[in-house]
């Protein structure tokens, strides 16, 4: 009988002692919830590394973590930190607010993104790699020249990209429902970008265009080298940004459309390349 006590106030600690962890806090908040699976797992490996919750544990992972990166990174983990705190505080997992959680401000770079020049090289580049086989038995030059057409003129982010699949085309109109907004777009695309993608189809074992290729990690990996090669910078996610700040540059309104943002200042802080839009950027007259 006491054996089964003792059982019984281990089994209570350790659920006790779980709930005043991040990770299992963020395991609760994530089962009464329908996420993407890269937001799912960006929350765990924050919630794990922060480890116990208390608004010191929590000051103290947001500052060494502003020693390691950048400021806006910093101030979204302490978004994802401080709403699991809050959910766990408002349940009553929890007895603590998190009150005293030091702020983070955010010193944004200007946006970069690459030249209408720019994707031109990329793309050219992309046919150096023509014939070499993935181990899906995609070609690898195809593969990378699809992507960077179909993210460009679509918009979409990564994971929508690697999940279009040829239930989404109609004729030359890609349609398809946001992840992260639950929110429907269409997008036409150019006769290129549909020679692509038939291409990749033609091979595909699972009706996808591009995710049947290739995991994420060998994605990434495949892109950074192509982006090295030509010596261009940035990463897979400039190609969203570039096609907004290219649409912005024929027609004001346009980038903020083309990314289907609800916000309308989202597209002008962090996703427009201004150094591109010299022409529509506001210009004071010459005084002499």
């Amino acid at each position: 009988m006491a054996r089964r006590k003792n059982l019984a106030c281990r089994v209570a600690d350790a659920t006790a002692d779980a709930i005043l962890n991040f990770k299992g806090v963020a395991d609760k908040y994530l089962a009464e919830r329908i996420v993407s699976t890269h937001y799912a797992s960006n929350v765990l490996r924050i919630a794990e590394r922060c480890g116990r919750i208390s608004v010191e544990r929590v000051n103290a992972y947001l500052r060494d973590r502003a020693q390691q990166l950048e400021s806006t990174t910093v101030r979204s983990e302490r978004t994802i930190l401080l709403t699991l705190y809050c959910w766990a505080y408002e349940t009553g997992l929890i007895d603590e607010a998190p009150r005293g959680v030091m702020r983070v401000k955010a010193r944004k770079k200007p946006t970069k993104a690459w030249t209408i020049e720019q994707l031109r090289l990329l793309i050219e580049a992309t046919k150096a790699h023509n014939g070499r086989k993935l181990r899906s038995g995609a070609d690898l030059g195809l593969f990378l020249r699809c992507w960077v057409l179909l993210a460009y003129e679509c918009g979409a982010r990564f994971g929508d990209v690697m999940s279009f699949s040829r239930e989404h085309l109609d004729g030359d109109t890609l349609s398809w429902t946001q992840s992260k907004t639950g929110d429907p777009l269409s997008r036409p695309l150019t006769p290129a970008c549909l020679d692509a993608i038939d291409g990749m189809l033609a091979a595909s074992p699972n009706g996808t265009i591009l995710g049947w290729a290739c995991g994420r990690r060998m994605a990434m990996r495949h892109m950074r080298q192509l982006l090295d090669g030509v010596g261009v910078g940035g990463s897979s996610k400039w190609l969203r940004r570039s096609g907004a700040t290219h649409c912005e540059m024929e027609r004001p309104g346009a980038g903020r459309l083309h990314l289907g943002h609800r916000s309308p200042a989202l597209f002008e802080q962090a996703y427009c390349d201004w150094s591109q839009l010299r022409k529509n950027t506001p210009k004071t007259p010459a005084l002499v």
